[in-house]
């Protein structure tokens, strides 16, 4: 069953990428800016039976960046670690893939 994704916006350029399955908010993808939106939610769509399981397993989730070692991570409620996003889920950012001035 695939999951949706909603932009939430929590200030003038910032959103808040809930996921949801079967109209049930599980978890929360990484904060985003307009530009990176459809990029994300493509990344839930990869990502989606793998995320689904890691909510059936262990409840709502949030997906952020950890710059200490380059990965998307994925923790539960209480902060810990329970996976990642895989790397061949991952797309690239709205600044890397702008056409660039000729």
């Amino acid at each position: 069953m695939p999951l949706d994704v909603e932009a939430q916006p929590v200030s003038d350029t910032l959103f808040r990428l809930e996921i949801t399955l079967d109209g049930t908010v599980i978890g929360e993808y990484e904060r985003s800016r307009h530009a990176d939106i459809a990029r994300k939610t493509e990344e839930v769509a990869c990502a989606g039976e793998y995320l689904a399981d890691l909510y059936r397993r262990h409840g709502a989730f949030l997906v952020r960046w950890d710059s200490a070692t380059g990965t998307k991570v994925v923790r539960d409620g209480l902060g810990n670690r329970i996976g990642e996003i895989p790397r061949d889920c991952w797309r690239k950012p709205a600044r890397l893939t702008a056409s660039s001035p000729s």
